[in-house]
């Protein structure tokens, strides 16, 4: 029997897969020499009409396994990828137990406003336990549905708990059937997805989120909590894009994977070589397939309007070649999201953050030292070498331009981790990250400008005739552009030199 009224929550480390096709039957075919137990699992979320409890981090709900009801709160634990606070209460029946709430956060959050049945979540449940030595992990493969008022989405997917031993051995077993089964790494809990199909985030691009850091924390503790982010970036936007063809979407999974990238190299000084190699190896690698659909896509931004392209039938013709080459970049986008590759390369990098070799070498002292003595000497360098090679912009070539740009965005990227943890200079802070946003903001216009000519000759190729001729009026028109911004570029990279740094005295 549970306790009546928890006084506080227990901690559970999971990890959550997507199951891919044919991987249910391979999964319970890999365990059927374990006992298992099967059973219909109800549960219905509760929240207020402005999803509150959502906002807060939390979700509520009431499940019926059998004739037993049991009442659950969680909430993301500090961060954690794999780790949730949880306040579970038995109760009598399918109706939210208000007396239950009570030495939990929920009131502070929903305060005076009604909770009510948001949506609900039917599924049946195969449920074992694996052990091996002094690790024991119980294992739910879940197959189901999501309902919210006329709307379903179904469910399919394996959750690992471990409830003895090390967190080691959950990604070992992870990995293992992973060689064995279609299983995508996924940090969306049922919950987040029932919101979702409820209209609470709609078909929206997940975007980074506000990061837990402050003066103080541990260098460890700050490239957890940043990479984790990224990550979860990363592996959202990617559902989101197999799912629907979204531009914004396909953009913040290629930011996700920047952050990622810009972690590794304002945490370097932590990080241990052979896992830092194969992570930067592994996210550059997605990123290049990203990057075709991302291009066109900007491109297509630029051309005129609809009305304009009709009347002319040569801007007709070009649009369609564009957006066939848009198709295929997709395509290419889609099957590198949906193959072996990038499932173990999510495992790979949430092993890494999480229980990597870098976790275990203590004799540097990094790990424990603040992370703004870390970030000092890295933030002055990256500022050092922008400022360097901006001393001659006028006269860079646009692959020059490009580099500048990437250096620019770690940079920014950089500064947007850890600026919190410099308080001294609030002012100089501001006008620097500032000059530096538009500083960046500029070198991209740039360089997608450079990126769209290069691309409309490619797409016209050696074709002629009326589609040749406009293709060379839009390249014309991307010159002029490119050198207004230019102009203003310039006056931006002006603005940016004069500002100091703010991580130093």
């Amino acid at each position: 029997m549970l306790a009546r009224v928890p006084t506080s929550a227990v901690p559970e480390l999971e990890l959550k897969f997507q199951l891919g096709q044919g991987a249910h039957e391979a999964l319970v075919a890999f365990f059927s020499i374990y006992p298992s137990s099967v059973s219909d699992l109800h549960a219905i979320y509760f929240d207020t009409p402005g999803h509150a409890l959502r906002d807060g981090g939390f979700s509520l709900r009431v499940r019926r396994r059998g004739e037993r009801y049991v009442q659950t709160l969680k909430h993301r634990a500090a961060g954690g990828l794999f780790e949730r606070d949880e306040w579970e209460v038995e109760v009598p029946g399918a109706a939210l137990d208000p007396a239950a709430l009570a030495s939990t956060p929920v009131n502070e959050v929903v305060g005076a406003e009604v909770l009510q049945a948001a949506f609900s979540v039917e599924v049946e449940r195969r449920q074992l336990l694996w052990a091996h030595g002094s690790d024991e992990i119980e294992i739910s493969i879940d197959l189901g549905w999501i309902v919210a008022d006329d709307h379903k989405e179904p469910i399919a997917e394996i959750e690992f708990e471990l409830l003895s031993g090390s967190p080691a051995a959950l990604f070992a077993l992870a990995e293992k059937l992973q060689q064995t089964a279609d299983l995508t790494l996924s940090f969306q809990s049922k919950a987040q997805r029932g919101y979702r199909l409820a209209g609470h985030d709609g078909v929206a691009a997940l975007a980074a989120r506000q990061l837990a850091i402050g003066p103080g924390t541990t260098t460890a503790e700050a490239f957890k909590v940043i990479a984790r982010e990224g990550l979860v970036q990363v592996a959202g936007n990617a559902r989101l894009l197999q799912r629907s063809h979204n531009p914004e979407v396909l953009h913040q999974i290629r930011v996700g994977l920047r952050r990622l990238r810009a972690a590794m190299t304002v945490f370097k000084p932590l990080l241990d070589p052979a896992g830092l190699v194969r992570a930067r190896g592994e996210t550059r690698w997605l990123g290049r397939e990203l990057s075709p659909a991302r291009d066109l896509d900007a491109l297509l931004a630029r051309i005129t309007t609809t009305d304009e392209i009709d009347d002319n039938p040569g801007r007709a013709a070009f649009l369609t070649a564009m957006r066939l080459a848009q198709a295929e970049a997709y395509e290419k986008a889609l099957t590198a999201l949906g193959s072996p590759r990038y499932r173990a390369m999510l495992l790979m990098l949430g092993q890494w953050i999480e229980i990597g070799a870098w976790t275990l070498d203590v004799s540097s002292g990094v790990a424990d030292m603040p992370v703004e003595s870390v970030a000092a000497p890295v933030l002055h360098k990256l500022h050092h070498r922008l400022g360097r090679g901006l001393r001659k912009f006028r006269s860079l070539t646009p692959e020059a331009r490009h580099d500048l740009r990437k250096k620019a965005k770690t940079l920014r990227y950089a500064t947007a981790f850890v600026s919190s943890v410099f308080g001294r200079h609030p002012g100089r802070r501001e006008r620097y990250v500032t000059a530096l946003r538009e500083l960046q903001d500029q070198l991209g216009a740039l360089n997608d400008i450079s990126v769209a000519r290069t691309l409309a000759k490619r797409v016209v190729g050696r074709r002629g005739g009326e589609m040749a001729f406009a293709a060379g009026l839009e390249i014309g028109r991307l010159s002029t552009e490119e050198a207004r911004i230019l102009r203003t570029a310039t006056k931006t990279v002006r603005n940016y030199r004069k500002r100091r740094a703010f991580w130093v005295d």
